[in-house]
């Protein structure tokens, strides 16, 4: 009887066992290789998402420098009129800010700020687009 117990489990119990021990490790180790992927994959995304920003940043400032055959006021007009646009902007923001009732300043609190904002953001910041 003990012969006939071993012989079984010897031979083909164990064979199952095995293959199911084996099926399991093959999917834990499909399942690391594929995370390792996915990092990988991010890893390389946020690689191009940096070279992006620095390609768009570069060409920014190439854009912003004036023609070599410029004359020197035009490229001073040229080269201040972002920071001048800007600034007025800021200005006018402030003079209506101040200049009207305490319940309008409060309408227009979350406006103002979102165009000055944007507008300083657009003119000197990162002009890239990110998921968040």
């Amino acid at each position: 009887m003990l012969d006939l117990l071993t012989n079984a489990l010897g031979g083909g119990a164990l064979g199952v066992l095995l293959r199911i021990g084996n099926g399991f490790f093959e999917t834990w180790r499909a399942d690391k290789e594929s995370k390792l992927k996915i990092e990988e994959a991010k890893a390389m995304a946020a690689i191009a998402a940096d070279k992006a920003a620095w390609d768009a940043f570069t060409a920014s400032q190439a854009q912003a420098t004036p023609p070599s055959n410029t004359p020197g006021w035009a490229a001073a007009i040229l080269t201040l009129f972002r920071p001048f646009i800007t600034l007025l902007l800021l200005i006018i923001t402030a003079v209506i800010f101040f200049n009207v009732t305490g319940q309008e300043q409060a309408d227009m609190v979350d406006e103002f700020q979102f165009a000055a904002m944007n507008c300083i953001g657009w003119w000197f910041g990162d002009r890239m687009v990110r998921k968040k």
